[in-house]
């Protein structure tokens, strides 16, 4: 009889820290994984793009959250300035180098939605150059400008979090 309860007792137990690995491997259905081999594939995709647009920027959202989203850019040429009202920005570099201007003056600046203003360059902010690794974090309402070098190109995994509303 003990046997049996001895018995009893370690299945349940089995089967509790069973049911604990499975809930610990298997993927939630809020979790996201992109593997290094899905975004460079992407991203070489995106930059044969890049390559023929007249712009030189080829960029996708990738995933949209509670307060923030996620993005994929391919550069090849130089941007225009920028200034979002709402969001930071977290660029990852993935492959490539860039200069990124943050400050200064945005020239023929021009609110092309609420809160997101476009223009055609950057006067007198601060470089800042980029290469695979390196992560750069962008407040609210500071101009910005990405350079891409002649014959370089630029890729970056970009998170947008929106501003607080403190």
């Amino acid at each position: 009889m003990r046997r049996m309860i001895a018995l009893v007792g370690v299945v349940a137990v089995v089967g509790a820290m069973s049911q604990a690995v499975i809930a610990q491997t298997t993927p939630a259905a809020d979790v996201n994984l992109r593997t290094t081999a899905e975004m460079t594939a992407q991203a070489n995709t995106m930059l044969a793009e890049a390559k023929k647009s007249p712009t030189g920027l080829v960029a996708v959202t990738l995933e949209k959250y509670p307060g923030h989203y996620t993005m994929l850019t391919v550069r090849s040429k130089d941007g225009g300035a920028e200034v979002h009202a709402n969001y930071s920005d977290f660029f990852v570099a993935e492959d490539g180098e860039a200069t990124v201007m943050t400050g200064g003056t945005v020239v023929d600046g021009k609110e092309l939605s609420a809160g997101e203003t476009r223009g055609t360059k950057l006067e007198g902010g601060t470089p800042h150059v980029l290469h695979k690794g390196d992560i750069l974090h962008i407040l609210p309402n500071v101009p910005h400008q990405t350079m891409v070098a002649n014959g370089k190109t630029f890729t970056y995994y970009v998170i947008k979090v929106a501003a607080s509303k403190e």
